[in-house]
């Protein structure tokens, strides 16, 4: 180990944990922007990730609003809605690129939630992530596509 490593491995092991972006910020400016070069991903996850509550998480969430259109306590993890629920986890998929995040496994829908205005409901998606700035080649090839109509076509023709 050279004497560089040694001397960061010493600095690390006597310094408190980093719990947030605002106190990276403090420490380290110039990976405030990237705490996952700093050892925070989850940080990073949780600060790109606009539907997260947490400080800290290797969890995105993404939470999309729609109206009931009438229709009351709906079971949204019925079969009938996995069309819907794809092209959901298609777009949070694409919202994570974008905001600089790499799924590490499958998207899966978490629940429905009535929203505040009672006239419409929260669906939450759920996915494992990692931020690009330390996505391994295979975590940074992330290919996202929409085709509703053929799922929809094999849903109804029971495929």
């Amino acid at each position: 180990m050279t004497a560089a490593k040694k001397a960061a491995a010493k600095k690390a092991a006597t310094e408190p944990a980093v719990d947030t972006a605002a106190e990276l910020e403090e420490k380290e400016p110039a990976l405030a922007q990237f705490p996952s070069l700093a050892g925070h991903p989850d940080v990073e996850v949780a600060e790109r990730s606009a539907d997260v509550e947490e400080d800290a998480t290797n969890v995105h969430r993404k939470v999309f609003v729609i109206p009931r259109n009438g229709l009351v306590d709906q079971d949204y993890s019925d079969a009938v809605h996995d069309a819907m629920h794809a092209a959901n986890i298609d777009g949070m998929r694409q919202e994570m690129v974008l905001n600089g995040l790499r799924p590490t496994e499958d998207g899966h829908f978490a629940g429905a939630e009535p929203h505040a205005d009672g006239q419409s409901v929260c669906l939450a998606y759920e996915v494992a992530a990692v931020p690009a700035a330390v996505a391994t080649p295979e975590q940074n090839v992330v290919a996202v596509t929409v085709d509703d109509q053929h799922r929809l076509d094999q849903k109804t023709d029971g495929k």
